[in-house]
């Protein structure tokens, strides 16, 4: 029987960033983030749109438009909710504020969160977000509009997805699925 390694401790290298390095790294995320959306001129093809000539062809065109377009119909959510929430300037100061938590702290970090020198887990993080924006949220009774917002922004996007013919859209290298023989049995 041989003997039990010793493991060196896992160490987290420290890295002390600045407000302003932190609100920079997250900006370039977000960028990479739009930059990835289809133009709007292709989205808006009013040649491509026409009526689905069974069930099975509309899912089958809301999965490839969905799958396509998701930046462009994340961004026309966020304006259908905006749209909601402009008569009521302190919802829409309470939402925006929880919406760059949200990206600060949960989708543009690149590194562990450090509070008081101890790492804080992403389930104390995630916790701590939910908690905050559903008391907010309450305390602004913003709740309805909100929802409303990403209602109509989601039905919006659903009968663009459904309606919009995928035909003419053109498949980028690297989102092509070459087919497995796995289940091939020739």
């Amino acid at each position: 029987m041989l003997p039990p390694a010793e493991n060196p401790p896992i160490t987290v290298e420290e890295t002390h960033l600045s407000f302003g390095e932190v609100i920079s790294l997250s900006m370039q995320n977000l960028i990479a983030f739009v930059s990835s959306q289809r133009p709007w001129l292709e989205f808006l093809a009013l040649g491509s749109m026409d009526r689905p000539t069974s069930f099975s062809s509309a899912v089958s065109r809301s999965k490839l438009n969905l799958h396509q377009f998701l930046v462009n119909y994340s961004l026309v959510t966020v304006a259908s909710v905006t749209l909601f929430l402009v008569s009521d300037p302190t919802a829409l100061v309470t939402v925006a504020s929880f919406a760059i938590m949200w990206l600060l702290l949960c989708f543009c970090r690149d590194h562990p969160l450090v509070l008081y020198g101890r790492h804080a887990s992403d389930r104390v993080i995630f916790f701590g977000l939910i908690v905050g924006s559903l008391w907010g949220l309450w305390l602004t009774h913003c709740f309805l509009s909100l929802v409303l917002g990403i209602v109509t922004g989601v039905l919006l996007c659903l009968v663009h997805a459904v309606l919009r013919n995928p035909d003419d859209l053109f498949v980028q290298e690297d989102q092509v699925v070459v087919p497995s023989n796995f289940l091939h049995w020739s």
